[in-house]
């Protein structure tokens, strides 16, 4: 099933926008930038201009606003200006608007999942647009395809992910995505960026693809500081 709506275009957008400012961060050693409250006030509207406040750069921000926005197809002008909420307050956003416009259509998903043992993969792609497969029983073939955003059910009351989930979630991460999250009946697992990946971070994810134990994977993501584990 396709999906695409305002929600879906929001995050694809905002997944593509943080990931800009990532860039223009590290490329004009910036040590934060300030974004305007358009981008949380109207949501899921995407705002026509965005004003950023690069603060405390070594170089001069312009360039790499120009580069990295034509890369990450910034399809709003970008202004320089008074900003609000900083970089890392964006990334709460993801899960924010997950909660708000896909959890309970997941949770229906889950519900389906307890009586006929199949399982639900939903991706959202960084172009805003987004899908849903329906697998089979107590698995799901997940699409290796860049994405920003990801969510699948699970036939019990735990959200434990199986070595073909991390490995899911790892694509995800180290392709730039966000957030991941594994609903049931009961308990929902989210895994998600809250701050850019450093060098460290990488290393540690990468390290994670040898690993079969469950405990063994979540005791390393628990000790990636650009990643948050969290039930709810």
């Amino acid at each position: 099933m396709i999906l695409e709506n305002s929600s879906t275009k929001y995050i694809g957008f905002l997944s593509r926008f943080i990931n800009f400012l990532e860039d223009v961060l590290d490329d004009a050693w910036c040590e934060d930038i300030f974004v305007d409250k358009n981008i949380y006030d109207n949501r899921p509207i995407i705002p026509s201009t965005i004003e950023i406040d690069p603060y405390k750069c070594s170089y001069e921000p312009e360039e790499s606003i120009k580069i990295f926005s034509s890369q990450w197809d910034i399809d709003v002008d970008i202004a320089i200006g008074k900003g609000y909420y900083s970089l890392n307050e964006l990334y709460f956003l993801i899960p924010s608007i997950y909660v708000e416009s896909l959890h309970y259509l997941m949770k229906n998903y889950a519900s389906k999942t307890m009586i006929n043992e199949r399982e639900y993969f939903l991706a959202i792609l960084f172009n805003g647009k987004g899908f849903l497969v329906e697998g089979e029983v107590d698995h799901v073939r997940i699409p290796f395809i860049r994405h920003c955003l990801s969510s699948h059910t699970h036939p019990s009351h735990l959200p434990i992910p199986s070595k073909r989930d991390i490995e899911a979630v790892l694509y995800m991460m180290l392709n730039r995505g966000f957030l991941h999250v594994i609903e049931t009946v009961g308990t929902s697992l989210y895994i998600y960026r809250i701050k850019p990946l450093s060098e460290d971070d990488l290393i540690k994810l990468r390290s994670m693809e040898s690993l079969n134990n469950y405990r063994d994977f979540m005791s390393v993501f628990k000790s990636i500081e650009s990643v948050r584990i969290e039930y709810r």
